[in-house]
């Protein structure tokens, strides 16, 4: 029988900074107990991979919660790392597909930040007309930026972002935050590949609003518990399977 491969869950820098200040012992985070538990349980069992990423490299900023992030994912994330978004893209742009190994590599460093550089100016962006239209202008001014040729609109990431682009410039009662770039590449370059990602409340709403992604939980008390909860079925199916 062919072995399934391991889910790959993607725990972005809300998500697992939550996790950390539970395993510092902080206030405030007792579902992430809940949720580390059933997680960390089945990444034991090799069911499921966390990779670290440059994103996270670059949100930390060195702070105190780098060493709990590097001991959390050295425990789930199967010796992995998510590449740099650009090296992503290029990938996607070669094969024309989708395949995980052009998202993940043995190499990476809590050292490389990502770079935002070649986006800098991606949320200045002033879209109008239909989502559709907005889309299409996200897409064209992304494929421009980035020296992408014939078909580069169809590219995952390129396809994800103008949609998270357009939705973002829909929603006129949206708050700036700085972070707020990080959120959106981060997403562009995960999202097409993860079976499951942990994220704030906001990318959540945009994913599922979207269709981009459908097992997508944000830091919510019951979301949190909610995720736990899809981390034990994935675990019980896989001891149906294994003893069928």
């Amino acid at each position: 029988m062919k072995q399934k491969r391991a889910f790959f869950i993607h725990l972005d820098q809300n998500y697992a900074s939550r996790v950390a200040k539970h395993l510092l012992g902080l206030p405030h985070n007792e579902a992430f107990g809940v949720f580390w538990e059933a997680f960390l349980k089945g990444a034991k069992e090799g069911l499921w991979i966390a990779p670290p990423s440059p994103f996270h490299v670059l949100e930390l900023h060195g702070g105190y919660l780098l060493p709990t992030f590097r001991r959390m994912f050295e425990e789930v994330s199967g010796g992995l790392w998510v590449r740099p978004w650009q090296e992503v893209v290029r990938r996607q742009a070669e094969r024309r597909g989708l395949v995980l190994e052009d998202l993940l590599t043995s190499e990476g460093s809590w050292e490389r930040p990502a770079d935002l550089d070649p986006l800098w100016d991606l949320l200045d962006l002033e879209l109008s007309g239909s989502f559709y239209e907005r889309t299409e202008q996200a897409a064209r001014f992304i494929a421009g930026r980035l020296g992408l040729g014939e078909g580069a609109f169809r590219l995952p990431f390129v396809a994800t972002l103008s949609r998270l682009l357009a939705f973002r410039s829909l929603e006129a009662a949206r708050r700036e935050r700085l972070a707020d770039l990080v959120d959106l590449v981060m997403a562009a370059t995960v999202a097409p590949y993860a079976d499951a990602i942990g994220t704030d409340r906001y990318l959540r709403e945009a994913l599922l609003r979207l269709g981009l992604h459908q097992a997508a939980y944000s830091g919510r008390d019951r979301e949190v518990l909610a995720f736990a909860r899809w981390l034990r079925m994935r675990r019980d199916e896989a001891e149906r399977q294994s003893l069928s």
